[in-house]
């Protein structure tokens, strides 16, 4: 829904990045030409990634990214379906979970975390 997209999408490049795999993610890690070991190596990862992406969504969300071909075209679409920073719509989110948020139990560095998450 977007409300998370900039945080899904830290927690991917993190996870994906660590891996070595950020190439699929931009699409500069293209399949090997000839049939082996690399090119099976290469549909292993494809598979991975496509369905980490997929998984790591909200399922009524990832139902519109599984016809796509490749893990940099679920990247894409979801960045530019989703990546509306600064948007008024994001500003407008930011500030009434900011409203809505109480300390209650929370610890003050608990309590700080979140808002510096939000800020």
């Amino acid at each position: 829904d977007g409300t998370n997209y900039l945080v899904w999408s830290r927690a991917c490049k993190f996870a994906i990045g660590s891996r070595g795999y950020k190439g699929f993610l931009t699409g500069d890690t293209t399949k090997p030409i000839e049939a082996g070991p690399s090119q099976e190596k290469w549909e292993t990862t494809y598979y991975l990634l496509m369905s980490y992406l997929t998984s790591s969504m909200d399922p009524g969300i990832s139902r519109g990214y599984m016809l796509l071909d490749t893990a940099a075209a679920i990247w894409k679409t979801a960045e530019t379906t989703y990546s509306h920073v600064g948007s008024k719509a994001q500003r407008y989110e930011i500030r009434k979970k900011i409203r809505e948020t109480t300390q209650k139990e929370l610890s003050v560095s608990q309590y700080y975390s979140i808002f510096k998450a939000l800020w």
